[in-house]
């Protein structure tokens, strides 16, 4: 009798902890620490104006980079 009590202790707090981590499983905040965000950063930026879509697509020679990497069949046409 006195066994199975422990027992059935054992189980409901086991249980009452797998739901209290199941709560706090996918919860942000809980997970990672309040950090500003850090992107893009500034060489990034760079990169993404220098060699993006939209500076590509400004000029016709970057419209002919596009097209070849598209013939080419490059699965990233651009940064």
């Amino acid at each position: 009798q006195g066994m199975l009590q422990r027992t059935c202790l054992a189980v409901v707090s086991t249980a009452q902890t797998l739901i209290v981590r199941d709560k706090h499983a996918f919860n942000r905040a809980v997970l990672k620490p309040k950090v500003r965000c850090h992107f893009p950063k500034p060489m990034e930026v760079k990169r993404i104006n220098v060699h993006g879509w939209n500076a590509r697509m400004s000029t016709p020679e970057g419209r002919r980079v596009l097209m070849n990497r598209i013939l080419k069949g490059r699965h990233n046409l651009s940064h």
